[in-house]
């Protein structure tokens, strides 16, 4: 680029009509009579191509000399100017954003009053009109949440209920009306004979008219109340009628075995947790938990204790609850009396440790800063920086970038939702969410034997929050509050930095090559940028990363990562086996994590099929070779349509190779290729529980790496929030989404991905388990259903070539696409151009 004002000629002549004038970061007429106009004035061609010769003639030297000296004196007054002209600026004026860094808690109002579509979860008045209605209908005999209990009726969450897809459909492509607008409604009846939870839908808004309950052949909408997810209430019942009395009867045994007390502590406070008992390895109707007691410390999953009990928690009314066993010094006890009285009359072993003494920054449980610190000298680690702004753009629920549009959703049951999304304006994807996670713990004491975890019954919506940009997202990522219903969280609530948007540069290209032929020596990349909606699920001691990203050739990509705190059992020799002792007292057991989405594909619409690539290998007769007699082997592939849902199991198989498409038999190119997504799966793992033996029937969505099923309305979810205790009978059986055997050619389809891994824990997974190598992801890539790769649009690419082809070391064409120079954030010196322009041979030799 060369500087032009009016008191200096340019050694370099261009036509006038690609000049431009920038002023204070904006693009003005060379006329302009701005206070800036004499020093800011800048040359630019539409392509921004540099041209940089190596032989000047020696007549020259003085006058480049000269301009050199001048374009450094003027530089430097363009950029004090700038600055000034920026200070008197705001922000949203700018058409650059020097540097920007700082994170956008994004659009809390225009949320709120962004326009109400298909999938635009309730808004907080609207929830009111809900819960106003509902409490009206005496038939309900509904408590409000400040004076429920446990054996009362009430409201335990409200979502929006989705539309049946057809009807969006016919909205978003045909301009049909907007389908009516109705909610989802679980109500805890612990007041009714039998007591229930039961789904309602009510409807419809504004003006409601109408609740009813809900009718889906898919899953019970009338579920038995012992398998209810836990519930403030619950914890209510738990603190007034369980804690007490064994804090009360249990003090000696607590005190002199640990040093601490449960209840009416001061410094030396212990605290519980619990493990569900699957509906499975209990007797019918029946609702039991162990309680497992740790120091109240950070972080108490690592700091465990070896007093457990088991509690009888079926009757509605929680002062009717019992204990019933209890373990304790690796001993199983039939009665908390049966324990006390062996332990007054020294006719049992007993544990003795000391409650932890050292200070808590050096506790090994905890995350303050020890050992060795690096690094040795005091300086910011790198980061990501947007030069001009975000390049995409957030309206309330919908998001833009570049050639991708979607809207996102936070439901409290299920979690993250992205609708309608679409590339180059056609829908690839109808539905693309999380659906369950499970955790299968292993162990020998009862709580750490019995730890199937199925983590919906933690709602959730609720379970993201709190993002903190730098380190969870990028500082300049745009933050978004949600806010939901549920019963755990006191009613509505506002859940600030739920998830996070953003792009970023992978540091990887998307493509590139380096030809360096003489006769045709080029350079063409293009870095690979995403979009990235992020969100993190923290349940108890683990937290899951979900990222949803969109690259720019038409692929996205899913992808969940584990960290946290491990779940821990006191060390016994008898845990050995089913984990790794991490600290003197503390082994954590091995687990089997599993994850679990749903992905609505729509190839050109929803009539599709399912097909595989089935990659095989032949023997062939070398016809080439003399005498035609040798043989050789080498692949092939043939093409296999699944026809019905059973057919369309996949269980991975490193002896069958398999491409995984999903095609539209009508949409093909000029040479017959059907137009179709890839789906690739990475971090899949085998699901080894026995079909229908225990907790298994909860999670038979596990059973396979992918599913595929056609799209019913009803079949809205592989799982439910009943999941962590119904395994005598689960609320949602995904294995009945298959069983019926549904014809799935040219039919509207539904991929449902699960990834999982074992973890064996190791001691550098303490004080938490580092995201290193524990990424899992799918992957939904165009295949044939572009002419070319679509990222050849994009203007981040990059094009060197020779200046002479047949001296290609002498220098380079620089070539950017719509880049108006430097970054005020680059490097002031040896940007990769400069070197190019320098010396082209790094890039050619």
């Amino acid at each position: 680029m060369y500087l032009k004002d009016d008191c200096a000629s340019n050694p370099m002549s261009f036509p006038t009509k690609t000049l431009e004038y920038l002023q204070c970061g904006q693009t003005m007429p060379l006329d302009s009579d701005s206070n800036c106009s004499a020093t800011t004035a800048m040359l630019r061609m539409s392509k921004d191509v540099t041209i940089i010769k190596h032989k000047v003639k020696r007549r020259d030297i003085l006058e480049f000399i000269l301009v050199a000296i001048i374009l450094s004196l003027l530089t430097a007054l363009v950029v004090t100017l700038v600055v000034l002209c920026q200070t008197s600026r705001t922000i949203e004026d700018q058409v650059s954003v020097p540097c920007q860094l700082e994170h956008r808690s994004f659009a809390k109002d225009e949320y709120i009053r962004s326009p109400i579509h298909s999938f635009t979860e309730l808004k907080a008045e609207e929830v009111k009109t809900i819960i106003d209605y509902l409490m009206k209908q005496e038939s309900l005999g509904l408590s409000s949440l400040e004076t429920a209990e446990i054996n009362s009726n009430f409201i335990h969450s409200v979502e929006l209920k989705l539309a049946p897809k057809h009807e969006v459909l016919e909205n978003l492509d045909n301009g049909g009306p907007l389908p009516a607008r109705q909610a989802k409604v679980y109500i805890f009846m612990g007041n009714a004979t039998p007591p229930l939870v039961e789904e309602y839908v009510v409807g419809n808004l504004p003006n409601i008219s109408f609740h009813q309950l809900a009718q889906n052949r898919a899953r019970k909408t009338q579920i038995p109340y012992t398998i209810r997810p836990f519930s403030l209430y619950e914890f209510k019942g738990i603190y007034r009628y369980i804690l007490p009395p064994v804090a009360r009867r249990a003090n000696k045994l607590l005190n002199e075995s640990y040093g601490a007390t449960l209840l009416d502590c001061t410094d030396k406070c212990l605290r519980f947790s619990m493990t569900p008992v699957s509906s499975a390895f209990i007797g019918e109707g029946e609702r039991k938990a162990w309680f497992w007691l740790a120091y109240d410390k950070e972080f108490f999953t690592l700091l465990p204790l070896d007093f457990q009990f088991l509690v009888d928690m079926t009757d509605v009314h929680p002062n009717n609850w019992t204990i019933q066993q209890v373990w304790y010094a690796n001993t199983l006890f039939p009665s908390l009396e049966d324990l006390l009285q062996k332990y007054e009359h020294n006719q049992i072993n007993t544990t003795r440790v000391s409650y932890p003494s050292c200070d808590e920054k050096d506790l090994y449980s905890s995350l303050h800063l020890r050992g060795p610190t690096f690094p040795s000298e005091d300086l910011h680690m790198p980061r990501h920086f947007q030069p001009n702004g975000p390049r995409y753009k957030v309206r309330g629920n919908q998001v833009d970038y570049m050639m991708w549009r979607m809207n996102f959703r936070m439901s409290p049951t299920v979690g993250i939702q992205l609708f309608d999304i679409r590339y180059q304006g056609e829908r690839v994807l109808y539905e693309l969410s999380m659906q369950e996670i499970a955790v299968l713990y292993s162990g020998h004491s009862p709580a750490s034997s019995m730890l199937y975890f199925a983590d919906s019954a933690g709602l959730y919506g609720t379970r993201s929050r709190g993002l903190l940009p730098g380190i969870d997202c990028p500082d300049y990522a745009t933050f978004q509050d949600i806010e939901l219903f549920t019963s755990n969280e006191g009613g509505m609530r506002k859940f600030e930095n739920a998830l996070c948007i953003f792009e970023q540069n992978t540091q990887l290209p998307l493509r590139r090559h380096r030809a360096y032929s003489r006769s045709g020596a080029f350079y063409n990349g293009l870095l690979d940028s995403v979009l990235v909606i992020r969100i993190v699920i923290s349940v108890i001691n683990y937290d899951y990363v979900y990222d949803f990203t969109f690259h720019n050739n038409g692929a996205v990509h899913v992808r969940v990562v584990s960290t946290g705190y491990l779940t821990t059992s006191f060390f016994s020799p008898e845990e050995a086996r089913y984990g790794t002792r991490v600290n003197d007292n503390v082994v954590a057991g091995m687990h089997h994590h599993l994850f679990n989405f749903k992905a609505d594909v729509d190839v050109k619409g929803v009539s599709n099929r399912h097909q595989t690539f089935n990659i095989e290998m032949e023997n062939k007769t070398n016809e080439w070779s003399d005498g035609g007699n040798s043989k050789h082997t080498q692949l092939y592939f043939s093409k296999h349509i699944k026809q019905t849902e059973k057919e369309a199991t996949f269980r991975y198989d490193f002896e069958k190779p398999q491409y995984l498409l999903f095609s539209n038999a009508d949409k093909t190119d000029q040479y017959g290729n059907q137009n179709s997504y890839r789906m690739m799966l990475h971090g899949m793992t085998k699901q080894n529980l026995p079909s229908w033996d225990g907790f298994e029937s909860s999670v038979t969505w596990s059973r396979y790496q992918m599913a595929v099923t056609k799209h019913r309305d009803e079949e809205e979810t592989s799982s439910s929030m009943f999941a962590m205790w119904d395994a005598r009978d689960p609320v949602v059986n995904f294995q009945n989404y298959i069983d019926d055997d549904e014809n799935i050619v040219d039919e509207d389809l539904v991929a449902w991905v699960t990834l999982g891994t074992y973890h064996i824990p190791q001691t550098e997974n303490v004080p938490n388990t580092a995201t290193t190598g524990g990424h899992l992801s799918f992957l939904l890539a165009p295949f044939n259903y572009f002419k070319e790769d679509p990222s050849m649009g994009s203007r981040d690419a990059v094009r060197v070539t020779p200046m002479d082809k047949k001296n290609p070391y002498s220098g380079a064409v620089v070539e950017r696409y719509g880049l108006k120079g430097t970054s005020e954030c680059s490097p002031p010196e040896l940007l990769p151009d400069d070197l190019l322009q320098k010396n082209s041979s790094s890039l050619f030799a």
